[in-house]
């Protein structure tokens, strides 16, 4: 952490106004949060786009769970070895090259869509590209966020990265409804690619150093995969906290995955109304993420992560029962607080639990159970051609508020942040 407190070159924000920002008083930090803060936004105008053309060329909730199981299944399957990856190489280099990739492909999409000659195996293949790469920025970017501020601001500024996933969630879904609307799918995607431009240029500015990793070089790959999974063997209460924190996103997901289809057979509305419904769900997102920036504590983990699954299933089942927009809206707001709040505790813990050269692999393991959960969306595509978009909901939110009281009472009221020494178990730990 000295890494971090060295860039402080400015002050310190001070009082209470500037505490939910008090980390991007850090330079690089504050580079680092821009660039994911624009891809996020250049990734929400692409799925808004995506699920708008899956509904214009298939009119399938199942295709449309087929494609978003595509992207989960890749970064499931993603998470180890891109994991060990970011505790083998330099962690900004990667972020980098993963834009890169993930710009050319939303570049070969739009022209796809541009000329005619998109078909659903193409958005599948994309997807699971996509996928695959961002299986290697939640443990990259967050193994980097430990180096970029010091471990008082920690909480804080993974509650920042939350928000700045959330923010474009507000703007981006709508930016993308009204470019689809107005200038097709395809200006949607090229918007996309100019996105990931700057946010490229951004990333690259950060110091080199911040993604630079201390490791024995003679380590092979298998010995680092055994190192994890003892690691995770002698803190079993960390796949405890991983399957409660799954709870709403095997199940309360797929409504969100499903809302372009809502949208159209349930609310009888196009891709504008589409968009705005995805930026409430953005809204609650920031709200949720704001507020524990600014006064979550370390020692309200559980309780944050309790509140966080009960509001997801709450928020499931008033979901199910919606007829107006509005309605669907304000639900989707709280759905987005509920979730944030339930992240941003979940990754605060792990990443103060976690040491530095072992970062990238145990959170690429723990991602990997985490990272499926839109793979559901297919399962749940094909129950609601069956049963129906409001009934599958009501199932689910009814499922997970029981489940949220199973994981209180099991795992959730107990755990709390103590932090391992840096030199526990072998030497690499």
């Amino acid at each position: 952490m000295a890494e971090a407190t060295e860039q402080a070159a400015e002050a310190t924000p001070r009082g209470w106004l500037a505490r939910p920002v008090v980390s991007l008083s850090y330079p690089h930090f504050r580079l680092f949060w821009f660039s994911n803060l624009v891809v996020a936004m250049g990734l929400m105008v692409q799925f808004t786009a995506r699920g708008w053309l899956i509904v214009d060329l298939t009119k399938s909730a199942f295709l449309l769970g087929v494609v978003d199981a595509a992207w989960a299944l890749a970064a499931g399957l993603g998470s180890i070895p891109m994991g060990i990856v970011a505790d083998r190489v330099n962690r900004r280099n990667l972020l980098a090259a993963g834009n890169v990739v993930i710009l050319a492909s939303a570049v070969a999409v739009g022209m796809l869509v541009a000329t005619g000659l998109i078909a659903i195996w193409y958005i599948i293949v994309a997807a699971a590209l996509e996928g695959f790469l961002f299986a290697g920025r939640i443990p990259a970017g967050q193994a980097m966020t430990a180096r970029l501020v010091p471990e008082e601001h920690l909480m804080n500024a993974v509650s920042l990265n939350s928000a700045g996933h959330s923010l474009p969630s507000i703007a981006g879904p709508a930016v993308g409804g009204v470019l689809v609307a107005g200038l097709g799918i395809a200006a949607a995607y090229f918007t996309t690619a100019g996105a990931l431009v700057v946010a490229l240029l951004l990333m690259l500015a950060v110091a080199a150093s911040f993604g630079h990793i201390e490791r024995d070089p003679t380590k092979s790959v298998l010995h680092d995969v055994r190192e994890s999974w003892a690691y995770l063997r002698a803190h079993r209460d960390l796949i405890r906290l991983t399957l409660a924190m799954m709870i709403p996103f095997v199940l309360g997901q797929s409504y969100v995955l499903l809302l372009p289809l809502f949208v159209e057979k349930e609310l009888h509305a196009g891709p504008q109304v589409f968009g705005a419904l995805s930026a409430c769900l953005g809204a609650g997102s920031v709200v949720g993420a704001a507020t524990v920036a600014t006064f979550g504590k370390q020692r309200q983990i559980g309780l944050l992560m309790f509140l966080g699954v009960l509001g997801t299933g709450v928020a499931t089942i008033v979901y199910s029962l919606s007829q107006w927009p509005a309605l669907t809206g304000a639900v989707l707001v709280g759905a987005g607080i509920a979730q944030a709040t339930l992240f941003a505790a979940y990754e605060t813990l792990l990443v103060v639990r976690l040491p530095d050269a072992m970062r990238g692999r145990v959170l690429g393991l723990l991602f990997t159970i985490i990272g499926v959960f839109p793979a559901s969306a297919m399962i749940a595509g094909a129950v609601a051609d069956v049963i129906g978009l409001r009934p599958l909901a009501m199932i689910e939110g009814i499922i997970i508020v029981a489940m949220a009281y199973v994981a209180w009472r099991v795992t959730l009221r107990q755990a709390v942040i103590l932090p391992e020494p840096a030199a526990a178990g072998d030497g690499a730990y």
